[in-house]
């Protein structure tokens, strides 16, 4: 165990370079001058060359990409725009200019915008997705797994910035069901956080639940005619006590494997849900830094992302490992 750790740890660290990396060329080719847009409109060519020369944009990529990472891990000082420096402690993922604060504290104020509706989406994921996929599979050729899955085809379809959009001005703006989406922090009002963001929370779940209602479905029908299920029906279990114990845990593995890149993907950002709802957060702060060529909000929340889905593929295979015994962490 220990020792498949110490591998996933330094899997996660080539992993986490080589994207930071990735991003760093990719954005270092785009046409624009981050310089140009830190400094503004009105600034001329010697102030733009000043403003460069202060966010280091004046170094070759390799000495920029080497100052981020032994920031990233030491810290370090960064100058603004106007020379001004300023004190980034370890972790330290960059100063965005454009924001004029640093990564870590853009991604740590809108981080719990992200953190609610990754919560609320996987409660749908959960019970909506995996639930149908078992009650699917159970009532098989009925007119309930009929329903279920033509459910389930429309989940799989539709996409969240015509179901987001469609909702919310029927549900939101024309009957008035459903509250306006927004955050408020549950510590100020829990009724207003849940509120805000049930609609958000509804249509990210629905449209990824009909992955895992899907899967769930396929698994279970599988698991269903394997030996020791017929055995255990045989020995007089009833068919419900069968799939609890048996079924549901033989087709477990790849839903918990699914769920734990899920999961990672959510906690990163879920971009087109964040800005069809107009929720800040790490998401929508991407997006926003993208349009601004903002590159050391971009590797930052890149970085974050890869670090959720890393983390949680792992704690997937773990999890898999003690499910089925068969599978060794190899």
């Amino acid at each position: 165990m220990l020792s498949y750790l110490i591998r996933r740890a330094l899997q996660a660290a080539v992993v986490l370079l080589a994207i930071s990396a990735t991003a760093f060329a990719l954005f270092y080719a785009a046409p624009s001058d981050p310089a140009v847009i830190a400094c503004g409109p009105k600034c001329d060519a010697t102030q733009i060359a000043a403003v460069r020369e202060s966010m280091g944009l004046d170094e070759p990529i390799l000495a920029q990409y080497a100052d981020y990472v032994r920031g990233f891990v030491a810290g370090r000082t960064i100058s603004d725009v106007d020379g001004t420096p300023i004190a980034c402690d370890a972790p330290c993922l960059g100063y965005s200019y454009a924001l004029h604060e640093p990564v870590r504290a853009a991604i740590t104020s809108r981080f719990p915008v992200t953190l609610s509706l990754a919560g609320g989406a996987l409660a749908v994921i959960v019970v909506a997705g995996i639930g149908a996929g078992f009650v699917s599979a159970l009532r098989r050729g009925r007119p309930t797994d009929r329903v279920l899955s033509g459910l389930t085809l429309l989940g799989a379809s539709v996409q969240i910035y015509f179901l987001g959009y469609a909702l919310q001005y029927l549900l939101v703006y024309r009957t008035g069901w459903f509250a306006l989406p927004g955050y408020t922090p549950p510590g100020e009002d829990l009724g207003a956080w849940a509120a805000g963001l049930l609609l958000p929370c509804l249509v990210l779940g629905f449209v990824n639940a009909a992955m895992f209602a899907r899967l769930s479905r396929a698994q279970l029908l599988e698991v269903m005619h394997e030996g020791y299920v017929r055995t255990a029906r045989g020995k007089g279990l009833s068919p419900l006590r069968t799939h609890l114990k048996y079924t549901s845990r033989g087709a477990a593995a790849p839903l918990v494997q699914l769920l734990g890149l899920e999961v990672g993907a959510l906690l990163g950002g879920a971009f087109i849900t964040e800005t069809v709802f107009g929720l800040s957060g790490v998401g929508k702060l991407a997006v926003d830094a993208v349009v601004q060529n903002d590159l050391p909000t971009v590797v930052g929340t890149v970085l974050l992302a890869a670090f959720f889905v890393v983390v949680f593929v792992a704690l997937a295979d773990l999890v898999v490992a003690w499910l089925d015994p068969r599978v060794r962490l190899a």
